[in-house]
């Protein structure tokens, strides 16, 4: 995402704030930040505003909204994965040593698959509890 786009979207997310928490006073602010704001041009050339943004945000509507939301999921899920995988590593390798010893396997790497097989196991059967509960 370039720049432009990132302060167009900063701007309706002030904007919404302003609005749904009736801040708005009667000023228009989509019109104070159009002319402020960075423009930037897309791919056929245009220059998309604050205001294009807004309609092409509530065209979409919910479906924008969960797009968002699943897009934030992944990233936040991969980048916290990856930092704490790493952060943990050093704990994570003694660990691994000592349930390869404790429970005889032949090399890390088996002990390592039967903790993933367990972890798998253990979430579907989370899954399907929760989902029997529901229904």
């Amino acid at each position: 995402m370039s720049l432009p786009s990132k302060v167009c979207l900063h701007q309706l997310k002030l904007l919404s704030h302003h609005q749904a928490s009736g801040m708005s006073n009667g000023h228009d602010y989509s019109a104070n930040h159009e002319d402020s704001s960075a423009k930037g041009e897309n791919g056929e050339g245009e220059l998309h505003t604050s205001k294009d943004l807004l309609k092409k945000l509530k065209r979409y509507g919910i479906s924008g909204i969960l797009s968002y939301g699943l897009l934030n999921t992944a990233y936040y899920l991969t980048t916290f994965l990856l930092v704490w995988a790493l952060a943990l590593a050093p704990i994570v390798d003694r660990g691994l040593s000592w349930f390869t010893v404790k429970f005889k396997f032949e090399s890390q790497g088996k002990a390592f698959m039967a903790i993933v097989g367990f972890c798998f196991g253990l979430a579907l059967i989370l899954f399907f509890i929760v989902t029997l509960l529901w229904a």
